[in-house]
């Protein structure tokens, strides 16, 4: 099993200690589960909500995971609609849901192996296509899917995370698990590089593209910023047009 480093670990939940707790902006309404609060472990914490699309071909499989201050239940349409639409489910996971410490980090890292094992073992009964997994999350959501992002499992073809890695600092540490096999990535944020007052800083964002050019695989990572200044500042909005592009034939 491919694993962080204890000093990545621990240097990934000083990162999110260091954060400002807010909760993300919201955008629209909840979406509702075509499966709501569906165990994953044995463990009260151990939940995921799944919304499925409609068809009868399997559905590639975009694992969620929300950001600090909210819990698996809060999955928006304005994002969730025109992914389910277009052919993909999501798997929106829960653990431990306001990540304060170590312990909470490694349990989360821990959960998120276990539910991942779980949507492998029940793709068939759920119609998912376990060769064509995408990981993600928005804030917290990326810090606790970050270890299972880069476990090398052929399933996995691609990442997707909005306001990723924040912090006051950016630790280097984070770019290890990055290796020129690494999935494709796609990466967004609603403010500036360099912004102040904001611990969602896109230049964390740029650290991972630079680890990518320098691997020779740039042409796989893809980074949005400033959506505040659109008329659209949802982060999840361009999961959709990922997909397309990480599944389109060679």
């Amino acid at each position: 099993m491919n694993t962080l480093p204890k000093t990545s670990a621990t240097c990934l939940v000083a990162l999110v200690c260091a954060m400002s707790l807010f909760p993300a902006a919201l955008f629209g309404q909840e979406k509702k589960p075509t499966h709501a609060h569906v165990s994953y472990g044995s463990e009260d914490r151990q939940w995921l909500n799944l919304y499925l699309p409609s068809g009868s071909k399997p559905a590639p499989v975009f694992i969620y995971a929300h950001h600090n201050g909210s819990t698996a239940d809060d999955v928006r349409s304005s994002w969730a609609d025109a992914t389910v639409a277009a052919g993909t489910a999501i798997v929106s996971w829960e653990s431990i849901a306001k990540v304060k410490g170590l312990s909470d980090f490694q349990t989360c890292a821990a959960d998120a192996k276990v539910m991942f094992e779980w949507v492998k073992e029940n793709a068939t009964t759920y119609n998912f296509d376990i060769d064509k997994m995408f990981i993600g999350g928005q804030s917290r959501g990326s810090f606790v899917s970050w270890e299972l992002a880069h476990i090398k499992d052929a399933g996995i073809v691609g990442i997707y995370m909005g306001q990723a890695l924040p912090g006051r600092s950016f630790n280097e540490r984070l770019l290890e698990p990055i290796t020129k096999n690494a999935p494709p990535i796609f990466l967004a944020y609603r403010k500036e590089p360099g912004v102040v007052g904001d611990n969602h800083d896109p230049e964390h964002g740029l650290r991972v593209l630079k680890r990518y050019k320098e691997l020779g695989i740039g042409d796989k990572a893809e980074l949005v910023h400033s959506l505040s200044d659109t008329k659209n500042s949802e982060v999840m909005q361009f999961l959709p047009k990922f997909v397309r592009s990480v599944l389109k034939p060679k």
